[in-house]
């Protein structure tokens, strides 16, 4: 499923909604990111028609059972049919890049041993069929915002990486990671590391963006655990003083529950 967003904010655009498509495509590529990031490059020309939009774009992946056997050709209308008999393991990932030109598409997954996604990414090979359906609307950093702070964990990561490709202004970020062979050579970027502590607790956010001075017009856009996302909310907009409309917080991923994940925790 999609990831649960809090609220709309101002310092980003919406970009307009295309109504969804499905796509059968093939891995053309891996390629490992760091030790525990696995990149997933598809493409062809089915993917000429792909209406990309950068920043928190995402579709949905449908990972069928091995077995199954699936229409050919494979449309939206057709999958949606067959969901009272073979129902997909569905996850939603954020496109980290969209190359136009070559028709492809990036996903960044994180290896972290369990759910669907996870063990997919880590077995894929060129030429594996990649079924996805989308997208969603884009939403980018608004360029008469003067100042933007964006703030995650891994599953934010492919996100933040696309908003930092497209950003023209000033733009911060705060990442979350297992350790420094995580970090990733992005700019502007603060590195939180766990060391051996659990995912999706709230501390280390919490900390590294009480720090940071947040005065003045700016504009904060943060992904995550559900409850360090709720805990990131009620520090920015009570004790910080933000107004609604500067802050976006989006539950990427819950303890205890899969299917909201945007990069594969």
């Amino acid at each position: 499923m999609p990831p649960v967003t809090s609220m709309s904010a101002t310092g980003r655009r919406r970009a307009r909604r295309h109504p969804p498509e499905l796509w059968r495509v093939p891995v053309l590529r891996t390629t490992m990111v760091t030790p525990r990031m696995a990149r997933i490059t598809v493409g062809g020309a089915p993917l000429a028609t792909f209406p990309g939009g950068g920043g928190d774009q995402h579709v949905v992946l449908y990972f069928y059972d091995s077995g199954v056997e699936l229409p050919d050709p494979l449309t939206l209308v057709s999958a949606r049919t067959m969901l009272g008999q073979v129902r997909p393991a569905m996850r939603s990932y954020t496109v980290r890049r969209h190359d136009p030109v070559a028709h492809e598409l990036d996903f960044d997954f994180v290896l972290h041993g369990d759910g669907v996604a996870s063990a997919w990414a880590t077995a894929a090979q060129p030429g594996d069929d990649v079924i996805l359906v989308g997208p969603s609307p884009a939403y980018t950093l608004d360029e008469d915002v003067p100042r933007h702070l964006l703030v995650g964990d891994e599953t934010a990561l492919p996100a933040i990486g696309a908003l930092l490709a497209a950003a023209t202004g000033s733009v911060a970020a705060v990442i979350e990671v297992a350790d420094i062979a995580e970090e990733q050579p992005l700019p502007g970027v603060r590195w939180v590391h766990r060391n051996g502590g659990a995912p999706g607790t709230p501390d280390l956010l919490l900390a590294a963006v009480s720090d940071l001075e947040l005065t003045g017009d700016i504009a904060v856009w943060a992904a995550g655990e559900r409850s360090a996302m709720q805990a990131l909310r009620t520090h920015l907009l009570t004790d910080r003083r933000l107004d609604r409309r500067q802050v976006r917080t989006t539950t990427y991923w819950r303890h205890g529950q899969a299917g909201t994940d945007s990069a594969g925790v």
